[in-house]
């Protein structure tokens, strides 16, 4: 009778424990702003040549003026606003749009944390950039 090992089965045991009892990865930025761009997705698109949705598509809309993507039919308020999409009034538009611009029409209730704007912006940055 041929007598096995149990050598490899054992290793293998620990091996497996040692995996299990690991902490998790901690997401990067870019994935936790990933994943707070799932609340925009529903009306923002962002790659090169994707149709506006109810919002305008977000391609290179950052570092530019507001309410000048081609084929989007802003609201007065926002067209006379006269905003940057700079990081400090995006960070406030994300927090309330209507407060920085009376007359907006986009309807959002902002649930994201501090942390989650900054990795928001992140992602943006490096989805909306032209490559």
């Amino acid at each position: 009778m041929k007598r096995h090992s149990s050598l490899p089965l054992a290793l293998s045991a620990v091996v497996l424990l040692g995996c299990m009892q690991s902490a998790p990865a901690e997401p990067t930025v870019a994935m936790r702003g990933r994943i707070a761009f799932l609340r925009c997705a529903a009306c923002h698109s962002l790659g090169a040549g994707e149709p506006h949705k109810v919002g305008p598509n977000l391609r290179g809309a950052i570092g530019g003026s507001a309410a000048q993507t081609v084929g989007y039919n802003y609201t007065p308020a926002l067209r006379q606003a006269g905003l940057r999409w700079d990081d400090a009034t995006l960070k406030h538009w994300i927090r309330n749009p209507a407060a920085l611009v009376p007359g907006t029409s986009m309807a959002y209730s902002n649930a994201l944390s501090e942390t989650e704007i900054e990795a928001l912006l992140v992602y943006l940055k490096s989805e909306t950039q032209s490559r």
